[in-house]
């Protein structure tokens, strides 16, 4: 099993974090997760983004398994992944040869045996358009967990915006990570894990601070309440949003038939 996968259950169940390998946590989950990614100058980005100690790392923009290879050691203490364009079953092993547990990749280019092994948590990267009936075809293909972006500044997000997350998440049974440009208010981190995103996708190149003032944010998040959408209600449309449950309709007596 997934080590990043462990971490997100553990986030969405509010469970407190197991001990063992990767880096130390705090009993408290954060109410979502953080992923960092690392799109260009991959040492001086990978020693900024393990300083941060996030939920998980992501490297893009590596044109080949050797340039992971060599950044491996500095990301062993962490949860890490690779996100490409195209992934080939020879790349796809050799990443995870190195210690990846995350394969981030597209619906074409991606061939069937890259994502054949379950020891990865598989994140296909969608685009927040993407057409209703793809979308439900999605929820047949071998992947754990999809990536969308949630474009602009969050001070400019409106409800359509919302309402594109709402479509994803009514139709899909994955795990959400949305990936941001910057970082959300309290506020904003409560509505977006209502909608029913799981975590979140922030660039290194925001900085250092804008990464740890993020977590910190996430980290003061309180508890969900007991009716937040999780994994298992995650197809079940309009279902995030519902303030609380509908009373049932009362029966017709017998003896007004």
């Amino acid at each position: 099993m997934s080590k990043f996968i462990d971490r997100l259950d553990e986030i969405i169940e509010g469970a407190p974090a197991s001990m063992g390998f990767g880096p130390a946590r705090s009993e408290k989950p954060p109410g979502l997760a953080l992923i960092v990614q690392v799109s260009s100058s991959h040492k001086t980005g990978t020693a900024t983004a393990t300083g941060v100690s996030p939920d998980g790392i992501i490297i893009s923009g590596v044109k080949s398994p050797a340039e992971v290879t060599a950044l491996k050691d500095s990301l062993s203490d962490s949860i890490w992944g690779v996100r490409t364009d195209s992934l080939s079953s020879e790349d796809a092993k050799a990443y995870l040869e190195d210690g990846c547990d995350l394969l981030a990749f597209q619906l074409k280019g991606t061939s069937i045996g890259a994502v054949s092994s379950e020891d990865s948590t598989r994140v296909l990267c969608i685009d927040s358009n993407s057409d209703v009936e793809d979308l439900r075809d999605i929820n047949a293909l071998p992947v754990d967990a999809v990536l969308f972006p949630l474009s602009g500044a969050s001070s400019s997000w409106t409800l359509d915006d919302l309402a594109k997350v709402a479509r994803i998440r009514g139709r899909l049974g994955k795990y959400l990570l949305a990936e941001i440009s910057e970082s959300p208010n309290a506020d904003e981190l409560k509505v977006l894990r209502t909608a029913g995103i799981n975590g979140l996708v922030l660039d290194v190149s925001a900085g250092k601070e804008a990464l740890e003032s993020l977590k910190k944010l996430l980290m003061d998040m309180p508890k969900p309440g007991p009716k937040r959408a999780g994994k298992s209600t995650a197809i079940l449309p309009g279902a995030s949003f519902s303030p609380q449950s509908e009373e049932p309709a009362e029966e017709p007596d017998e003896d007004d038939e």
